[in-house]
């Protein structure tokens, strides 16, 4: 008699056999991510080279820094990714190089990986010795000759990803002329501002300054462009020329 596959034993151990080893790595990356001492999910850059390479995330640990990232291929045929050997990342001030120990899910130039259609990601990971506590900026560059990526300025401090992300959907916000939501980033990114500041710090203050002193309340404008004028910020000079240029004074 034909039975059914559900009633096969083999079929059953197969697939209890593949949930298991979905659990176990499951509870892999769960380990991976629980030893970390320190995960920044998807962390600013200020300047990068690929548009379609991205980093999904960097983990700190004790003896290594782990890069994942992520591309995607945007080309009808003959797209394809490797990572060189040369391969690190390096302190944005002392400039210290810590080179690649080993990659993983991606092949190391020449060989390549070959997409098969648009849309396409690759996802992989870079390890790295462990870098000091205390790094706020990394550099991550690819050292060849041709079509190289670089990561400049990578931003590893949890609040600093933070507000920048606020700050961005302010933007998005202000430029939809949804001032009050827009008013609710900018000002949630000015509660604190750490001590290496950036520049979405400067431009939050500027931002709320315009927005309340164009809807008519000069008040509330003058109150912000105070707060602009006691801040620790070393470029508020350069906010505060901005809006005197633009007319904007108290």
């Amino acid at each position: 008699m034909q039975g059914s596959e559900h009633s096969d034993p083999c079929y059953i151990n197969k697939t209890q056999t593949m949930r298991n080893l979905a659990t176990l790595i499951i509870f892999l990356l769960y380990l991976q991510y629980s030893f970390a001492q320190q995960i920044i999910e998807k962390p600013a850059v200020a300047e990068q080279t690929h548009q379609d390479l991205n980093i999904n995330y960097i983990a700190l640990y004790s003896d290594s820094t782990v890069v994942n990232l992520s591309v995607e291929n945007k080309l009808a045929q003959g797209g394809w990714f490797c990572a060189d050997r040369k391969i690190y990342i390096e302190t944005t001030q002392e400039h210290k190089r810590y080179n690649i120990i080993k990659a993983r899910g991606i092949p190391r130039c020449p060989a390549v990986h070959n997409f098969k259609k648009i849309g396409e990601k690759l996802s992989f990971t870079l390890v790295f010795p462990a870098i000091p506590q205390g790094i706020n900026r990394l550099n991550l560059i690819e050292d060849c000759d041709k079509s190289c990526f670089s990561f400049k300025s990578i931003i590893l401090d949890l609040k600093l990803n933070q507000d920048i992300n606020l700050y961005t959907r302010g933007v998005e916000l202000y430029a939809a002329n949804k001032n009050k939501e827009a008013i609710d980033c900018f000002s949630k990114v000015v509660e604190a501002i750490p001590s290496s500041p950036t520049h979405v710090y400067g431009y939050s203050y500027f931002n709320l300054v315009r927005i309340y002193y164009g809807s008519g309340d000069k008040a509330t404008a003058r109150f912000w462009f105070e707060q602009l004028e006691k801040s620790p910020l070393p470029d508020k000079q350069y906010f505060i020329n901005s809006l005197k240029k633009e007319g904007i004074s108290f």
